[in-house]
Protein backbone atom coordinates (compact mmCIF):
# COMPACT_ATOMS: atom_id res chain seq x y z
CA UNK A 1 0.00 0.00 0.00
CA UNK A 2 1.33 3.47 -0.43
CA UNK A 3 1.84 4.90 2.43
CA UNK A 4 0.83 8.75 1.13
CA UNK A 5 -2.25 7.55 0.46
CA UNK A 6 -5.07 8.68 2.96
CA UNK A 7 -7.43 5.82 4.31
CA UNK A 8 -10.70 6.81 5.09
CA UNK A 9 -11.86 5.81 8.45
CA UNK A 10 -14.21 2.55 8.59
CA UNK A 11 -17.43 3.09 7.18
CA UNK A 12 -20.50 2.18 9.40
CA UNK A 13 -23.04 -0.48 8.58
CA UNK A 14 -25.53 2.51 7.76
CA UNK A 15 -24.07 3.59 4.65
CA UNK A 16 -22.80 0.17 2.98
CA UNK A 17 -26.21 0.22 1.09
CA UNK A 18 -25.79 3.60 -0.35
CA UNK A 19 -22.65 3.11 -2.39
CA UNK A 20 -24.05 3.85 -5.42
CA UNK A 21 -25.71 7.20 -4.11
CA UNK A 22 -25.60 9.65 -6.29
CA UNK A 23 -22.13 11.59 -6.23
CA UNK A 24 -23.68 14.82 -4.84
CA UNK A 25 -24.86 13.17 -1.84
CA UNK A 26 -21.48 10.98 -2.00
CA UNK A 27 -19.50 14.49 -1.90
CA UNK A 28 -21.63 15.24 1.01
CA UNK A 29 -21.30 12.38 3.05
CA UNK A 30 -17.95 13.11 5.24
CA UNK A 31 -17.08 9.08 5.50
CA UNK A 32 -16.49 9.43 1.50
CA UNK A 33 -15.39 12.42 0.70
CA UNK A 34 -11.23 12.18 -0.32
CA UNK A 35 -11.21 8.47 0.66
CA UNK A 36 -8.35 7.98 -1.71
CA UNK A 37 -6.92 10.85 -2.40
CA UNK A 38 -3.49 10.82 -3.29
CA UNK A 39 -1.46 13.22 -0.77
CA UNK A 40 2.26 14.43 -0.63
CA UNK A 41 3.86 13.81 2.51
CA UNK A 42 4.66 16.99 3.61
CA UNK A 43 0.82 17.37 3.43
CA UNK A 44 0.09 14.07 5.32
CA UNK A 45 2.75 15.02 8.17
CA UNK A 46 0.51 18.06 8.72
CA UNK A 47 -2.24 15.96 9.23
CA UNK A 48 -1.58 13.97 11.36
CA UNK A 49 0.69 16.06 13.46
CA UNK A 50 -2.39 16.82 15.52
CA UNK A 51 -3.61 20.39 16.84
CA UNK A 52 -0.62 22.86 14.45
CA UNK A 53 -3.46 26.49 15.45
CA UNK A 54 -4.05 28.21 18.44
CA UNK A 55 -4.64 26.44 21.84
CA UNK A 56 -7.71 24.81 22.44
CA UNK A 57 -9.02 25.24 18.31
CA UNK A 58 -9.45 21.69 17.04
CA UNK A 59 -11.95 23.03 14.26
CA UNK A 60 -9.22 23.65 11.42
CA UNK A 61 -8.03 19.84 12.13
CA UNK A 62 -11.00 18.13 12.09
CA UNK A 63 -12.17 19.70 8.98
CA UNK A 64 -8.85 18.50 6.88
CA UNK A 65 -9.28 15.09 8.37
CA UNK A 66 -13.04 14.59 6.96
CA UNK A 67 -14.73 15.10 10.42
CA UNK A 68 -17.51 17.54 11.56
CA UNK A 69 -15.92 20.57 12.85
CA UNK A 70 -14.92 20.85 16.64
CA UNK A 71 -14.83 23.56 19.00
CA UNK A 72 -13.15 23.95 21.87
CA UNK A 73 -13.17 26.81 24.31
CA UNK A 74 -10.59 29.72 24.63
CA UNK A 75 -8.91 31.61 27.18
CA UNK A 76 -10.81 34.47 26.45
CA UNK A 77 -14.43 33.02 26.51
CA UNK A 78 -13.74 32.92 30.60
CA UNK A 79 -12.80 37.02 31.28
CA UNK A 80 -13.84 36.95 34.79
CA UNK A 81 -12.43 34.10 35.37
CA UNK A 82 -9.25 35.34 33.78
CA UNK A 83 -9.47 38.61 35.96
CA UNK A 84 -10.37 36.86 39.12
CA UNK A 85 -6.68 34.91 38.46
CA UNK A 86 -5.12 37.88 38.00
CA UNK A 87 -6.31 39.89 41.00
CA UNK A 88 -5.99 36.91 43.38
CA UNK A 89 -2.01 36.83 41.74
CA UNK A 90 -2.18 40.40 42.42
CA UNK A 91 -2.99 39.94 46.29
CA UNK A 92 -0.97 37.58 46.90
CA UNK A 93 2.07 38.90 44.83
CA UNK A 94 1.99 41.88 46.38
CA UNK A 95 1.59 40.35 50.15
CA UNK A 96 4.56 38.48 49.49
CA UNK A 97 6.80 41.72 47.94
CA UNK A 98 5.42 44.01 50.83
CA UNK A 99 5.34 41.31 53.89
CA UNK A 100 9.52 40.48 53.01
CA UNK A 101 9.79 43.91 53.13
CA UNK A 102 8.27 45.37 56.22
CA UNK A 103 9.71 42.24 58.09
CA UNK A 104 12.97 43.28 57.28
CA UNK A 105 12.98 46.68 57.21
CA UNK A 106 11.51 45.97 60.76
CA UNK A 107 14.71 44.09 61.71
CA UNK A 108 16.94 47.16 60.68
CA UNK A 109 14.90 49.99 62.57
CA UNK A 110 14.54 47.57 65.74
CA UNK A 111 18.83 48.52 65.70
CA UNK A 112 18.71 51.99 65.49
CA UNK A 113 21.74 53.61 66.69
CA UNK A 114 21.81 57.58 68.43
CA UNK A 115 24.34 59.71 66.22
CA UNK A 116 26.51 61.99 68.62
CA UNK A 117 23.99 64.08 69.52
CA UNK A 118 22.01 61.38 71.45
CA UNK A 119 19.08 61.66 68.67
CA UNK A 120 17.97 58.03 67.42
CA UNK A 121 17.51 58.21 64.33
CA UNK A 122 18.61 56.25 60.74
CA UNK A 123 22.16 56.25 59.60
CA UNK A 124 23.27 55.51 55.88
CA UNK A 125 23.44 51.66 56.49
CA UNK A 126 20.31 51.44 57.57
CA UNK A 127 18.67 53.39 54.84
CA UNK A 128 20.79 50.98 52.25
CA UNK A 129 19.39 47.87 54.24
CA UNK A 130 15.93 48.94 53.97
CA UNK A 131 16.15 49.87 50.09
CA UNK A 132 17.87 46.59 49.46
CA UNK A 133 14.81 44.66 51.19
CA UNK A 134 12.05 46.07 49.10
CA UNK A 135 14.14 46.24 45.46
CA UNK A 136 15.02 42.86 45.56
CA UNK A 137 11.89 41.51 47.32
CA UNK A 138 10.01 43.05 44.55
CA UNK A 139 12.74 41.13 41.87
CA UNK A 140 11.77 37.88 43.55
CA UNK A 141 8.08 38.69 43.74
CA UNK A 142 7.78 40.04 39.76
CA UNK A 143 10.14 37.19 38.62
CA UNK A 144 7.62 34.94 40.30
CA UNK A 145 3.83 36.00 39.84
CA UNK A 146 4.84 37.40 35.98
CA UNK A 147 3.56 34.44 34.78
CA UNK A 148 0.26 34.62 36.49
CA UNK A 149 -1.26 38.29 36.93
CA UNK A 150 1.93 40.70 34.98
CA UNK A 151 3.04 41.27 38.49
CA UNK A 152 2.26 45.19 38.62
CA UNK A 153 2.01 44.53 42.59
CA UNK A 154 1.18 48.68 42.82
CA UNK A 155 -1.85 50.27 42.11
CA UNK A 156 0.57 53.58 40.48
CA UNK A 157 1.78 50.89 37.92
CA UNK A 158 -1.48 49.26 37.16
CA UNK A 159 -2.83 52.68 36.29
CA UNK A 160 0.24 53.44 34.17
CA UNK A 161 -0.21 50.74 32.20
CA UNK A 162 -3.93 51.12 31.55
CA UNK A 163 -3.55 54.79 30.69
CA UNK A 164 -0.94 53.39 27.90
CA UNK A 165 -3.58 50.31 26.63
CA UNK A 166 -1.74 47.83 28.39
CA UNK A 167 -4.45 47.24 30.60
CA UNK A 168 -8.20 46.51 30.46
CA UNK A 169 -10.44 48.41 32.58
CA UNK A 170 -12.46 45.73 34.01
CA UNK A 171 -8.40 44.02 34.84
CA UNK A 172 -7.87 47.16 36.45
CA UNK A 173 -10.96 47.74 38.50
CA UNK A 174 -10.25 43.81 39.80
CA UNK A 175 -6.67 44.26 40.40
CA UNK A 176 -6.11 47.58 42.32
CA UNK A 177 -8.37 46.51 45.30
CA UNK A 178 -6.46 42.81 45.20
CA UNK A 179 -3.34 44.92 45.69
CA UNK A 180 -4.38 47.72 48.49
CA UNK A 181 -5.94 44.54 50.34
CA UNK A 182 -2.57 42.57 49.84
CA UNK A 183 -0.73 45.50 51.70
CA UNK A 184 -2.55 45.93 54.40
CA UNK A 185 -1.83 41.65 54.94
CA UNK A 186 1.36 41.97 54.88
CA UNK A 187 0.99 44.91 57.17
CA UNK A 188 -0.94 43.18 59.57
CA UNK A 189 1.07 40.17 59.41
CA UNK A 190 3.93 42.14 60.08
CA UNK A 191 3.32 43.80 63.12
CA UNK A 192 2.05 40.76 64.47
CA UNK A 193 5.41 38.71 63.55
CA UNK A 194 7.79 40.55 64.61
CA UNK A 195 9.22 42.38 67.94
CA UNK A 196 7.91 45.83 69.07
CA UNK A 197 5.82 48.32 67.04
CA UNK A 198 5.37 48.73 63.53
CA UNK A 199 7.74 51.24 62.18
CA UNK A 200 6.88 50.98 58.55
CA UNK A 201 4.41 53.67 58.68
CA UNK A 202 5.32 56.56 55.80
CA UNK A 203 5.87 59.72 57.14
CA UNK A 204 7.46 62.86 56.26
CA UNK A 205 10.38 64.08 57.69
CA UNK A 206 11.27 67.46 59.23
CA UNK A 207 11.23 70.39 57.73
CA UNK A 208 10.22 68.77 54.86
CA UNK A 209 7.22 70.79 52.72
CA UNK A 210 4.13 69.14 51.02
CA UNK A 211 5.24 70.35 48.06
CA UNK A 212 8.55 68.53 48.76
CA UNK A 213 6.73 65.26 49.79
CA UNK A 214 4.88 65.29 46.42
CA UNK A 215 7.89 66.03 43.99
CA UNK A 216 9.97 63.10 45.69
CA UNK A 217 6.78 60.58 46.07
CA UNK A 218 5.96 62.30 42.07
CA UNK A 219 10.30 61.28 40.39
CA UNK A 220 10.32 58.25 42.79
CA UNK A 221 7.08 57.10 41.46
CA UNK A 222 7.63 57.65 37.93
CA UNK A 223 10.91 56.07 37.87
CA UNK A 224 9.41 52.90 38.58
CA UNK A 225 6.27 53.12 36.13
CA UNK A 226 8.59 54.12 33.14
CA UNK A 227 10.97 51.39 34.13
CA UNK A 228 8.22 48.98 33.77
CA UNK A 229 7.20 50.52 30.72
CA UNK A 230 10.42 50.46 28.91
CA UNK A 231 11.78 46.75 30.29
CA UNK A 232 7.94 45.17 30.65
CA UNK A 233 5.89 46.50 28.02
CA UNK A 234 8.16 47.24 25.41
CA UNK A 235 9.73 44.09 24.18
CA UNK A 236 13.15 43.44 23.31
CA UNK A 237 16.19 41.61 23.99
CA UNK A 238 16.50 42.42 27.52
CA UNK A 239 12.78 42.02 28.70
CA UNK A 240 13.63 38.51 30.55
CA UNK A 241 15.45 40.94 32.98
CA UNK A 242 12.36 43.07 33.52
CA UNK A 243 11.88 42.29 37.16
CA UNK A 244 15.79 42.56 38.13
CA UNK A 245 15.87 46.38 36.25
CA UNK A 246 12.24 46.91 38.20
CA UNK A 247 13.28 45.95 41.39
CA UNK A 248 16.59 48.30 40.76
CA UNK A 249 14.10 51.23 40.41
CA UNK A 250 12.89 50.54 43.41
CA UNK A 251 16.14 50.28 45.20
CA UNK A 252 17.02 53.59 44.11
CA UNK A 253 13.89 55.18 45.03
CA UNK A 254 14.38 54.28 48.33
CA UNK A 255 17.61 55.44 48.67
CA UNK A 256 16.75 59.04 47.47
CA UNK A 257 13.28 59.02 49.68
CA UNK A 258 13.77 57.04 52.44
CA UNK A 259 15.18 60.31 54.27
CA UNK A 260 12.83 62.38 53.34
CA UNK A 261 9.52 60.85 52.58
CA UNK A 262 10.16 56.98 54.30
CA UNK A 263 9.69 55.97 50.53
CA UNK A 264 6.12 55.64 49.56
CA UNK A 265 6.39 54.93 45.62
CA UNK A 266 4.15 52.37 46.11
CA UNK A 267 0.26 53.86 47.21
CA UNK A 268 -0.82 49.62 48.63
CA UNK A 269 2.54 50.36 50.81
CA UNK A 270 1.03 53.69 51.86
CA UNK A 271 -1.85 52.38 52.69
CA UNK A 272 -1.29 49.42 54.37
CA UNK A 273 0.82 50.30 57.60
CA UNK A 274 -1.73 52.92 57.91
CA UNK A 275 -4.76 51.22 58.28
CA UNK A 276 -3.29 48.98 60.51
CA UNK A 277 -2.02 51.49 63.11
CA UNK A 278 -4.81 53.42 62.49
CA UNK A 279 -2.83 56.82 61.95
CA UNK A 280 -3.97 59.18 58.84
CA UNK A 281 -1.26 62.31 59.21
CA UNK A 282 -3.08 65.36 57.86
CA UNK A 283 -0.56 65.20 54.83
CA UNK A 284 -0.75 61.69 54.20
CA UNK A 285 -2.66 63.06 50.96
CA UNK A 286 0.77 64.01 49.44
CA UNK A 287 1.73 60.48 49.11
CA UNK A 288 -1.17 59.06 47.22
CA UNK A 289 -0.91 62.81 45.06
CA UNK A 290 2.48 62.28 43.97
CA UNK A 291 2.52 58.82 43.63
CA UNK A 292 -0.76 59.67 41.45
CA UNK A 293 0.66 62.43 39.50
CA UNK A 294 4.21 60.11 38.98
CA UNK A 295 1.83 57.20 37.30
CA UNK A 296 0.07 59.80 34.85
CA UNK A 297 3.83 61.38 33.93
CA UNK A 298 5.64 58.28 33.07
CA UNK A 299 2.55 57.22 31.04
CA UNK A 300 2.82 60.79 29.05
CA UNK A 301 6.81 60.49 28.51
CA UNK A 302 6.19 56.90 27.36
CA UNK A 303 3.56 58.13 24.88
CA UNK A 304 5.35 61.06 23.62
CA UNK A 305 8.17 58.92 22.76
CA UNK A 306 6.36 56.26 21.51
CA UNK A 307 4.62 58.99 18.82
CA UNK A 308 7.87 60.48 17.98
CA UNK A 309 9.21 56.98 16.97
CA UNK A 310 12.09 56.59 19.28
CA UNK A 311 13.41 53.26 18.11
CA UNK A 312 14.06 54.94 15.03
CA UNK A 313 16.79 57.07 17.03
CA UNK A 314 19.48 54.89 17.98
CA UNK A 315 18.04 51.33 15.30
CA UNK A 316 19.70 48.21 15.84
CA UNK A 317 20.72 48.70 19.35
CA UNK A 318 19.20 46.14 20.75
CA UNK A 319 20.86 43.28 18.84
CA UNK A 320 23.38 40.66 19.39
CA UNK A 321 24.41 40.86 15.60
CA UNK A 322 28.16 41.41 15.77
CA UNK A 323 28.60 43.24 12.52
CA UNK A 324 26.21 46.06 14.01
CA UNK A 325 28.96 46.79 16.69
CA UNK A 326 30.21 50.60 16.52
CA UNK A 327 32.38 51.20 13.40
CA UNK A 328 35.66 53.36 14.44
CA UNK A 329 37.44 53.28 11.51
CA UNK A 330 36.58 57.25 11.15
CA UNK A 331 36.55 57.73 14.90
CA UNK A 332 37.59 61.50 15.65
CA UNK A 333 39.80 60.49 18.36
CA UNK A 334 41.96 58.33 15.84
CA UNK A 335 42.08 60.87 13.72
CA UNK A 336 44.30 62.93 16.02
CA UNK A 337 46.25 60.22 16.87
CA UNK A 338 46.50 58.17 14.10
CA UNK A 339 46.10 54.66 15.97
CA UNK A 340 44.85 52.41 15.49
CA UNK A 341 42.42 52.30 11.94
CA UNK A 342 40.93 49.88 9.87
CA UNK A 343 40.65 50.11 5.91
CA UNK A 344 39.10 48.34 3.51
CA UNK A 345 41.15 46.51 0.73
CA UNK A 346 40.37 46.99 -2.97
CA UNK A 347 38.10 43.77 -3.12
CA UNK A 348 35.21 44.35 -0.94
CA UNK A 349 33.38 41.49 -1.80
CA UNK A 350 36.38 39.35 -0.35
CA UNK A 351 35.60 41.01 3.08
CA UNK A 352 39.32 41.60 4.08
CA UNK A 353 40.47 44.28 6.07
CA UNK A 354 44.02 45.53 6.29
CA UNK A 355 45.12 47.04 9.76
CA UNK A 356 46.87 49.93 9.29
CA UNK A 357 49.25 50.72 12.68
CA UNK A 358 50.67 53.97 12.77
CA UNK A 359 53.57 54.02 15.86
CA UNK A 360 54.82 57.07 17.23
CA UNK A 361 57.83 57.07 15.34
CA UNK A 362 55.74 56.98 12.29
CA UNK A 363 56.25 53.93 11.01
CA UNK A 364 53.77 52.04 9.12
CA UNK A 365 52.59 48.67 9.91
CA UNK A 366 49.82 46.98 8.09
CA UNK A 367 48.16 43.80 8.77
CA UNK A 368 45.83 41.71 6.96
CA UNK A 369 42.45 40.04 8.80
CA UNK A 370 39.13 38.63 7.96
CA UNK A 371 36.01 40.07 8.68
CA UNK A 372 34.77 38.13 11.83
CA UNK A 373 31.38 36.44 11.03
Amino acid sequence: MDPYIETAPSRPSSHRAHQHASSASAAADPYTENSSRHISPPELLRKSSGRTSNAGDISGDSEELGFPPQSAPAAHDHPLQNDLTAAIGEFVGTFFFLYMAFVATQSALSRKTADLNGTVGIDNSTVLYVAFSFGFSLVVSVWVFFRISGAALNPAVSLTLWLVGGLPGRRLFFCVPAQLLGGIAAAGLAKVSTLGPLNVANGTSDGVSNGMAVAIELFCTMLLCFTVLMTAAEKSKQTFIAPLVIGLAVFVGHLASIGYTGAGINPARTLGPAVILLTFPSNTWVYYVGQIMGSFAAAIVYVIFKHLDYSEVVAGIDTSDQTKSQDISKAPLLMVIGYPSWNQLEDPASKRYSRTIVTRDGTVVRTLGKESA
